[in-house]
């Protein structure tokens, strides 16, 4: 008589395909797959987190577009804020990519670029 295979319950909330469980359960394989995109990543957020604090020491944290950012700035001064709203936003950037596991790769990428682009934006005060 032929057996089916054990049949093993997935998280409902997750998609077919997502690397959330890998990077929360195994983060250095997970770093170890997504090696350059977060590098790239983590260069970009890096540019980005000390333009930003560039600026809002020298114009204040009125300037800063982003509300829980200016938020945080106001409330723990700039030098904390800025760094704390910078980790919070890669958190959920990891977060998101790694759910869209096909896509985890390119979502990375596409935020690091993002990330320095906002970099020179804070650089030269684009907008």
């Amino acid at each position: 008589m032929p057996t089916s295979p054990p049949v093993t319950r997935r998280n409902p909330l997750l998609p077919l395909n997502s690397a959330l469980p890998l990077l929360l359960t195994r983060p250095l394989e997970f770093r170890n797959r997504y090696r350059w995109p977060l590098v790239v990543l983590l260069i970009g957020a890096s540019c980005d987190l000390f333009t930003t604090l560039w600026n809002l020491r020298e114009y204040g944290p009125g300037i800063e577009l982003h509300v829980p950012q200016r938020l945080l700035s106001e409330w723990f001064g700039v030098d904390i804020g800025v760094p704390i709203a910078k980790l919070v936003q890669l958190i959920f950037v990891l977060l998101v990519a790694a759910w869209w596991r096909p896509w985890c790769k390119w979502i990375l990428i596409v935020c690091g670029t993002l990330y320095l682009l906002a970099s020179v934006s804070n650089y030269f005060l684009l907008f």
